[in-house]
């Protein structure tokens, strides 16, 4: 891979809004989601979205992502998720404090 997946505030925040506009916002929230084939890929390809979502995540150009193969693309939105989860792992824990003060999560 040659470059670097971002998982700061910033890119979550942005990368959130893109998958909310494209109905995938559960893959982040947990609420599940419904894809609607031909609409997604309107989006992803026509709109250029997965361009967008990929620059989001890799802090670089969108227009750069267009040389990416798909399957090179596939690894840094893989990469984004996995080390997403890993750091969203602490919230539950997080949300329990703050709803039941002095309640071990």
């Amino acid at each position: 891979m040659g470059y670097t997946v971002k998982t700061t505030l910033d890119t979550l925040s942005e990368a959130y809004i893109v998958l909310k506009e494209l109905g995938l916002a559960g893959m982040l929230d947990g609420t599940g989601i419904e894809i609607q084939p031909r609409e997604l890929l309107d989006a992803l390809f026509g709109q250029k979205k997965l361009a967008l979502f990929l620059g989001i995540i890799t802090g670089e150009e969108p227009a750069k992502m267009g040389n990416l193969r798909p399957s090179e693309a596939l690894e840094y939105i893989s990469a984004f998720f996995v080390d997403m989860s890993a750091e969203l792992r602490s919230l539950p824990g997080l949300i329990i404090s703050i709803t039941q003060p002095g309640k071990k999560a």
